[in-house]
């Protein structure tokens, strides 16, 4: 049967609420898209502090808050109409975007997507405020309203009025996680700013600024400091700055950033960030790099935690490639890959050869000090470690606990002195990651890291099945504190009935950190923290 064409075959010109929804599927087609172009907003007008408000994974309540420059009364109403901005005034300005971008369709989209959006904006030396409403892309109500210099935008019933496009969007886990890789990425590439965000009530992100504290802190130390709030306290100690430049035909390529510790590596990417002229991108050969530098540092199927910033030369980023800006166009982007890998390979070498500065905590935030932990590279134990060959293993007590813990455990032990096993004796470690040791068969690289950890998982399960489903549990005398980083945290509250029946008693404590109470009565306290993060 041969089919009509659609609408007769007619060509006609689509009426404005029509083209709306289909910018609006365009640009937002998801809640984080639209907390991104709204946070992108806030930062472009110079806020100093940005908060964002999320409920039911953003399609409830979406709210953005910020201190920036603000928009004029009567230039409010014009910054909902499509194709209006103040990011630039002629074509010639595309090739020097020195905003997050301009497509002009962000707010009409978000207020088409929304069943009703509200914004109250007052600019930065007007007498007064103003205030507008619109329900699914229509203008309902505008006027005069109070407010501190500033911007607030609030949308509640995303995609109410696109229910198609609702039926499609992923789970709330997914979505919370978007969410706040927002939010993440926004603390790390503008860590003078002060980022924070609620989720359904309670903090779930907070990075302070350069507003935090007292005295003057360089770009250096903001960068450490969001890095902390993004990927956990211990792992910003245990991390370093790196930078490196080179001269192009159009002029000085610069990079610089922080390289997490390989034994903070992660099971998926999301610990690859990577960031042109102060955007997050998605640039597959950026994060193809820093994956790669590790490679020899890192278990197979692990990933490391990196933030890396490209400031390119003038004219070589078009930021307008993509509908949400999530990728852009550099030239040179072989040239940057291979700057951002060969630095980070160097660095690793240089941090595994010497006794480097690490970060720290003090009382007045986060600064350098010397690191006196060990040398990395091939290493042999302390003497004191060393035991003769077994009928189990000949490997030291506790070499599976890796850099964190140390002391006594037998976790190693436990992993290679199972039945079927010959015994090893150990001849060193290589990069405190993996241990090498010598047997019958000849030589053996073990990840000191991995097998320490399926011991514990192993330990968890047994337990577990030994109390009838319901692990035995051992309360702490004092409470521990854990900072996981914000999105460790969010994927803890996923978790926290699994980890409930294994034994763990664990709560949030304000926006990134969580209090351990108690532990699995199968494994020792220092294993706890680790499993439960």
């Amino acid at each position: 049967m041969e089919r009509e064409p659609a609408g007769g075959g007619r060509i006609r010109r689509l009426g404005e609420e029509v083209a709306g929804k289909i910018a609006a599927g365009e640009v937002v087609e998801r809640p984080a898209a639209a907390l991104k172009e709204l946070v992108e907003n806030s930062l472009d007008a110079g806020a100093g502090r940005v908060e964002a408000e999320i409920a039911g994974g953003g399609l409830e309540l979406l709210a953005v808050h910020d201190d920036g420059g603000g928009i004029a009364a009567e230039e409010l109403a014009m910054a909902f109409e499509r194709h209006a901005t103040s990011k630039l005034s002629s074509a010639e300005e595309l090739w020097s975007v020195a905003s997050y971008g301009f497509r002009g369709e962000a707010l009409p989209a978000i207020a088409a997507a929304a069943g009703s959006l509200v914004a109250v904006s007052r600019a930065a030396g007007a007498e007064a405020g103003a205030r507008i409403e619109f329900a699914s892309g229509a203008l309902v109500d505008s006027g005069p309203a109070g407010r501190a210099p500033g911007t607030s935008i609030t949308a509640r019933g995303l995609f109410d009025p696109l229910p198609a496009r609702r039926a499609f969007l992923p789970g709330a886990r997914a979505e919370r996680t978007a969410l706040l890789r927002v939010c993440t990425d926004a603390a790390l590439a503008r860590p003078e700013a002060a980022i924070r965000a609620s989720i359904d009530g309670r903090a779930a992100f907070a990075h302070e600024g350069a507003g935090a504290g007292s005295g003057d802190r360089g770009a250096e130390a903001l960068l450490l400091e969001a890095f902390a709030a993004v990927f956990g306290g211990d792992a910003a100690e245990r991390a370093w700055p790196f930078a490196a430049s080179v001269e192009t035909e159009t002029g000085l390529l610069e990079l610089d950033g922080i390289a997490g510790a390989p034994e903070d590596h992660r099971r998926g990417r999301e610990g690859l960030r990577a960031f042109i002229d102060g955007r997050p991108v998605q640039e597959r050969r950026l994060a193809w790099s820093m994956q790669e530098a590790y490679r020899d540092w890192l278990p197979p199927g692990r990933f490391p935690i990196v933030a890396a910033r490209l400031r390119a030369p003038a004219g070589a980023v078009d930021v307008n490639v993509h509908p949400a800006k999530a990728r852009v166009d550099l030239r040179g982007a072989e040239l940057a890959a291979s700057l951002l890998r060969r630095t980070l390979r160097e660095s690793l070498a240089e941090r595994r050869a010497s006794a480097p500065m690490r970060l720290r905590r003090s009382s007045s935030g986060l600064e350098y000090a010397e690191d006196t932990a060990p040398a990395g590279g091939l290493a042999a134990p302390p003497e004191s470690s060393w035991r003769e060959p077994g009928p189990r293993s000949a490997l030291p007590s506790g070499v599976g606990r890796g850099p964190r813990e140390g002391g006594a455990g037998g976790g190693m032990d436990d992993a290679l002195g199972a039945p079927g096993l010959r015994p090893l004796r150990m001849v060193g470690q290589l990069h405190r990651t993996f241990i090498i040791a010598e047997g019958a068969e000849g030589l053996i690289l073990v990840d000191q890291h991995g097998a320490h950890e399926r011991v514990l998982y192993e330990r968890l399960l047994a337990g577990s099945a030994e109390a009838g489903g319901a692990g035995a549990r051992q309360p702490l005398l004092e409470p521990i504190t854990l900072e996981p980083g914000a999105e460790a945290a969010a994927a803890w509250e996923d978790a926290a009935v699994e980890l409930e029946r294994l034994g763990f008693s664990i709560r949030p404590l304000g926006a990134r950190a969580l209090r351990l109470s108690a532990v699995p009565a199968a494994i020792e306290t220092g294993d706890a923290e680790r499993l439960a993060l």
